[in-house]
């Protein structure tokens, strides 16, 4: 069993933090459109109401930013404020994972995904052995999802690299010359 976890600073920082401002808007927003309060115009304390509520949601509930993930013989699990997304291998039909940013930051869907669970942001660059996870959910979706485009071009890059490169001429190595 393999535990990557979110720095404890960062994560408090990031998403706890976050969160709790975010829970404070909600307040504050409900308080102006019921006329309590008159901090905010109606339509803006709407428009606050629904964003500050999605990311309370998202932070709170569906656990999006997730603190730990376990990964053990037989699943792999999400975790944070005390709740566990456990996923059994043998009951994944579908995994994604979209880098954003590179591998520093990387949305995980699991199933499909849904409001209560199955989707995930995981800050890989703040997380133990964070490049070591990126590249475990990269060839884990591999094996799941391996007619996905993505898979697709995976294979052909690794045919191309056993060929000795890319068949496309005028390459430009890393230096910015031919």
């Amino acid at each position: 069993m393999k535990t990557y976890r979110y720095e404890q600073a960062k994560f408090n920082v990031s998403v706890t933090v976050t969160g709790i401002f975010c829970l404070l808007l909600c307040v504050v927003s409900v308080t102006d459109v019921m006329g309590v309060t008159d901090l905010l115009p109606v339509p803006v304390a709407a428009l606050v109401l629904i964003v500050a509520g999605y990311q309370v949601w998202n932070t709170f509930v569906a656990i999006a930013n997730p603190q730990d993930v376990i990964i053990d013989e037989e699943s792999i699990t999400f975790g944070a404020f005390g709740r566990r997304d456990r996923f059994a291998f043998a009951d994944i039909r579908s995994f994604s994972v979209r880098e954003v940013g590179g591998d520093a930051r990387i949305y995980v869907r699991v199933n499909g995904g849904g409001l209560l669970r199955g989707r995930y942001w995981l800050q890989t660059l703040y997380m133990s052995d964070g490049k070591e996870l990126f590249q475990w959910l990269e060839d884990f979706e591999y094996r799941v999802e391996p007619d996905s485009l993505k898979a697709r071009a995976r294979r052909s890059s690794e045919r191309d690299a056993k060929r000795g490169g890319s068949p496309l001429p005028n390459r430009i190595d890393k230096t910015g010359r031919k």
